[in-house]
């Protein structure tokens, strides 16, 4: 195990970049997800540093995709400082922290909703820049990968209450689905966000950030306006179906998208599974929680298959339905106890 020394790496920045504007004050360990996270105060200001002592492919795929989207110019988006690595031995990246708290029912204001539909169309008008496809190992926003996840899926759910015959059906119903509207399907790719999760998105109430761009992509936004539906039934459920039926109204227009509504049925359907996936392969978590979140991820890509977004007429489609994330919002010894009855709820 590779130890880094943080502190003389960060002071070594503070020091050098005239971005970062004085010396350090003060540097906190947040937490470890695909790097270690650090804030770090230095000249009177607030930076987020991603440190990776060792295995530094994610942070090498997170500063190139900062390059290509800090082509927007956007402050929501956030914008490298200081980039120092030493090929696979250690790697750190820094940039300003953008000010907020995760998206919650507090602060998903129509301020916070307009200034992250207006960062999505930005970014969404990107053309798609040339990214290799790989037929062996297919994005997860790809239709045609589809088949392949599906099978994932279902062996992620072996240990798991969930009925294998149920899961199937829909899986396969989905997949005839994209082979029946497979032009529709054949689209213009642009650059997607690729993992629109309520922790990826800060809100003050005014003001919004968009973080971890490690899986930026080039794809169909109909992914990202997706998996932003997902979030948005959690934190604002009386909105999210016509929110993002306005949003699809708008880029139908924008880029001449005559087949989006058709689209929109297979990725709404997707968003849950994709989020179902990744629970399932959280075996570190309680299992009866585990199994809980998966099932109600799974429940909600049944229920946007089976009631599609319909982006004309009255009946507006997509409900907004119970997530996972409805018990984070609970107070943690409700959450405790809801985990453990929720065996009862997936047997």
């Amino acid at each position: 195990m590779r130890v880094l020394n943080i502190t003389s790496i960060i002071e070594e920045i503070c020091t050098t970049e005239a971005a970062v504007g004085g010396p350090v004050e003060r540097i906190d360990f947040l937490g470890h997800s695909h790097s270690d996270v650090y804030r770090v105060k230095a000249g009177g200001r607030s930076f987020i540093a991603h440190a990776a002592p060792g295995g530094t492919e994610y942070l090498k795929r997170l500063h190139s995709n900062l390059e290509i989207v800090a082509v927007l110019k956007d402050d929501r988006i956030p914008r490298e400082v200081a980039w120092r690595n030493s090929n696979a031995a250690w790697a750190v990246l820094m940039y300003p922290e953008i000010p907020g708290n995760e998206l919650n029912r507090s602060n998903v204001t129509d301020t916070v909703l307009t200034s992250l539909r207006d960062l999505l169309a930005r970014l969404h008008s990107i053309e798609d820049q040339g990214q290799p496809h790989n037929t062996l190992a297919g994005r997860i926003n790809e239709p045609s990968a589809f088949v392949a996840f599906g099978e994932a899926f279902i062996r992620r759910l072996a240990d798991l209450p969930i009925r294998a015959d149920r899961v199937r059906q829909h899986l396969d119903a989905m997949a005839a689905y994209v082979g029946e509207h497979a032009s529709a399907f054949r689209v213009p790719t642009r650059l997607i966000h690729g993992d629109l999760h309520r922790s990826n998105i800060v809100s003050t109430g005014t003001t919004i950030g968009l973080l971890d761009w490690g899986d930026l992509t080039a794809g169909d936004y109909a992914f990202d306006l997706a998996t932003l539906k997902f979030v948005l039934d959690a934190v604002a459920p009386r909105k999210s179906a016509e929110f993002i039926r306005e949003l699809a109204r708008q880029y139908r227009d924008r880029f001449n998208d005559a087949s989006l509504e058709v689209r929109m049925r297979f990725f709404l359907a997707l968003a849950g599974l994709v989020r179902a996936f990744n629970n399932a392969d959280d075996h570190a978590a309680f299992r009866a929680g585990r199994a809980w979140r998966v099932r109600a991820c799974y429940l909600h890509s049944e229920s946007q298959w089976h009631q599609p977004l319909r982006l004309d007429g009255g009946e507006v489609g997509a409900p907004a339905t119970r997530t996972e994330d409805w018990v984070l919002d609970m107070r943690q010894p409700l959450r405790g106890l809801f985990y453990l009855l929720a065996p009862r709820r997936v047997s």
